[in-house]
């Protein structure tokens, strides 16, 4: 079985206009948790596993380095899933340029 998609499977709201202009708010949003990421990792002095593994071999204070991974933790998640859309995107961005130039 072949899945076929065009642009006119896709419903009308959906422009090459918007596609693009929702990856370049992604891209802007990437950027911050990349600056939350590198804010961690400058603190800490390491990589979110070091620090969960000093955490549970209790060799850095709970508090607050316990929160500070778990909001590391969901950077580096969120991050994952935006670059992960963004290659979407850009397959969809790539799917419409080739069919408003046909």
């Amino acid at each position: 079985m072949t899945l076929v998609i065009s642009p006119q499977t896709l419903p009308p709201s959906v422009t090459l206009e918007k596609v693009q202009k929702l990856s370049a708010a992604l891209t802007a949003r990437e950027q911050l948790l990349r600056q939350i990421i590198a804010r961690f990792e400058g603190h800490y002095a390491s990589s979110l596993s070091e620090l969960n593994q000093r955490l549970a071999a209790r060799q850095s204070p709970e508090h607050p380095a316990w929160e500070d991974a778990i909001e590391w933790g969901n950077a580096v998640d969120q991050l994952a899933q935006a670059q992960l859309t963004q290659n979407i995107l850009a397959w969809l961005i790539n799917l419409l340029k080739r069919s408003t130039s046909l």
